[in-house]
């Protein structure tokens, strides 16, 4: 990602507007630990608000607190209480690498908060026709449906998306896209780790006999 894009007059707008929805979602996520998975924006400006009693940011980029690979992540199964996902899956070439390596260090009711472009606003249809991407150096830009169908298969349930009304793509900062929520530039979801519940199996018991007069139903049989 060229992150100098998010110097631009634009990019700032986006990072103001992205940094007070995840306050709001952080502020209300608890536990021990959160991670940053993959730098935006200046270094921990995202996880200010976060409630836990430790945040780390790591990935691939500079300026992170651990080099860890999105895909391959250095971290225990079943020990992190939250995942933020600021445009990670966007700028990875295996998104769905990422979202099952996110799912196995997520603890059972732990909660993932992916920041997303929307395909579907002015900035995904410049995504489309411009070759560098847009943002600059976006990969891809996944739908909100799209990304809560991949979260389903992997028993992570959606719990709200917040539409975050950034800037629009004619590279006019002070003039707000203000259209419905389902065309807004970028999104931002939560997601909780739902646990299976176990289905005891009991062993059918077998069926008596019925008795009359505590003697035994003679079976009918045909004299030979």
């Amino acid at each position: 990602m060229k992150l100098e894009w998010l110097q631009t007059a634009t990019g700032q707008t986006l990072l103001q507007q992205e940094r007070s929805v995840a306050a709001a979602v952080l502020e209300r996520v608890f536990g021990d630990q959160i991670i940053q998975i993959g730098q935006w924006g200046p270094p921990g400006w995202l996880l200010e608000a976060a409630r836990t009693q430790f945040a780390a940011i790591i990935g691939a980029d500079q300026d992170v607190g651990a080099y860890m690979l999105p895909e391959r992540l250095a971290i225990a199964s079943d020990s992190v209480d939250a995942v933020f996902l600021p445009h990670t899956l966007e700028l990875n070439p295996d998104p769905h690498a990422v979202l099952r390596e996110v799912h196995r260090v997520l603890r059972p009711d732990g909660k993932l908060i992916v920041l997303g472009f929307n395909p579907l606003s002015w900035w995904g249809i410049r995504n489309r026709i411009s070759p560098q991407g847009y943002p600059p150096g976006v990969l891809s830009q996944i739908s909100r449906r799209r990304l809560s169908d991949w979260l389903q298969l992997l028993n992570l349930g959606v719990d709200t998306a917040v539409a975050c009304y950034a800037t629009a793509a004619t590279g006019n900062p002070g003039k707000l896209l203000r259209s419905t929520e389902w065309f807004a530039s970028a999104y931002l979801l939560v997601a909780t780790k739902e646990t299976i519940p176990l289905t005891i199996i009991r062993p059918q018991a077998r069926r008596r006999p019925s008795l009359v007069n505590s003697l035994v139903n003679p079976t009918t049989r045909t004299s030979p």
